[in-house]
């Protein structure tokens, strides 16, 4: 009888092991998850209208250059990963929570004006921008700013 108790336990242990793992660890996160979980949240945006232009592209990328201060191939790499990631999910909320749990506020403002120079960059502003620059700002706890405000 003392095994058939071992055994539901250890599998709750093994269970919490496991959901351990997908908890987010805020600063315990390296420097590659976060931003590849900014790019994710960029190209969501970006791709709203289903075509990433030119423009929108040299804005990720500058973006991540400058926020992360990576290479031009790096930067590259990760928009490259953030599309085949976001091929197989609904949306990059997932990648916002973990950049709202990760960054302090300096970052995640900046993250947020990157994300405003992208819908920005084409001239053309449309509704799917507006509403997922309002999503993620709200996820990362970043209120809005009235100058130059977008929609």
């Amino acid at each position: 009888m003392n095994s058939n108790n071992n055994t539901p336990s250890r599998s709750v242990e093994s269970l919490m092991s496991h959901m351990e793992a997908f908890k987010p660890k805020g600063a315990l996160r390296n420097k590659d998850e976060v931003a590849l979980a900014a790019a994710m949240v960029l190209l969501e945006v970006a791709s709203s209208d289903h075509v990433v232009d030119k423009f929108e592209r040299v804005v990720i990328l500058n973006g991540l250059k400058s926020l992360f201060r990576v290479s031009d191939e790096t930067a590259g790499g990760l928009m490259s990963r953030a599309k085949a990631q976001l091929s197989s999910m609904r949306g990059a909320s997932s990648a916002a929570e973990l950049l709202r749990d990760s960054l302090d506020m300096p970052s995640k403002r900046a993250i947020a004006q990157v994300i405003d120079n992208l819908i920005r960059c084409n001239g053309v502003v449309d509704h799917m921008e507006v509403y997922l620059r309002k999503r993620f700002r709200d996820i990362l706890g970043v209120p809005e700013e009235m100058p130059g405000r977008i929609g």
